[in-house]
């Protein structure tokens, strides 16, 4: 519990205040950084309090991401398994990589040059919300974890309000945690649900702690 109380004191208060409107967002597609951003004001405006954010996707622009801001070679990135087609997805990152790089001291350009509509929409969410102040809740992907990652690139004060909800399975999603020093709540090997577990947990140390 020591460990749960200090990550929620850090980003709910001390004494926490415990969120009202949760609410859950899934992403899969996008419109780019921009567009992210407009939502992100959209939810807070509409009176979001912590919002749960999650991705299933894994595209070589995300793992060149992660590579780029971490300084890791492409097949640091790539899963461990040799699937046959292993070595187009090692061509994929390494082309997308040699993009990033160029700009991996300026974050912001890294994911405009990337080009990802997905995880442009991802750090859009990440970086507006946790400028209005609003909490947001990491779920495993690794998506959302290298969207985390390149928003503190950006601006390091984003992580007064990033929790991590869980563990993710994903090696390249760990290391992008990591590099943001946020300590996930759970390691459970979920690929999916962790989320919603996470804010169980979230809800439940709140209620310990009083708020």
């Amino acid at each position: 519990m020591n460990r749960l109380a200090s990550e929620l004191h850090r980003v709910f208060g001390n004494p926490p205040v415990s969120p009202r409107a949760v609410m859950r967002v899934q992403v899969s597609t996008g419109q780019g950084l921009a567009a992210g951003r407009e939502e992100a004001d959209r939810f807070v405006d509409a009176g979001a309090e912590l919002i749960v954010l999650d991705s299933d996707g894994v595209s070589p622009a995300v793992l060149a991401a992660v590579a780029a801001m971490l300084d890791l070679e492409p097949v640091a990135v790539l899963p461990p398994t040799v699937s046959p087609d292993w070595k187009d997805q090692l061509l994929e990152v390494r082309s997308a990589l040699r993009t990033a790089s160029t700009h991996r001291f300026e974050p912001e350009l890294v994911v405009e040059q990337l080009d990802d509509p997905a995880l442009g929409r991802l750090v859009g969410l990440v970086d507006r919300l946790t400028d209005r102040r609003t909490p947001v809740l990491i779920g495993g992907g690794v998506a959302v974890a290298a969207a985390a990652l390149l928003t503190c690139r950006i601006r390091p004060a984003a992580r007064d309000y990033l929790l991590a909800g869980s563990q993710p399975v994903d090696k390249v999603g760990a290391l992008a945690l990591a590099a943001c020093q946020l300590t996930p709540l759970l390691d459970l090997g979920l690929d999916s649900g962790s989320a919603d577990i996470a804010v169980a947990v979230v809800r439940a140390g709140l209620e310990q702690l009083g708020a």
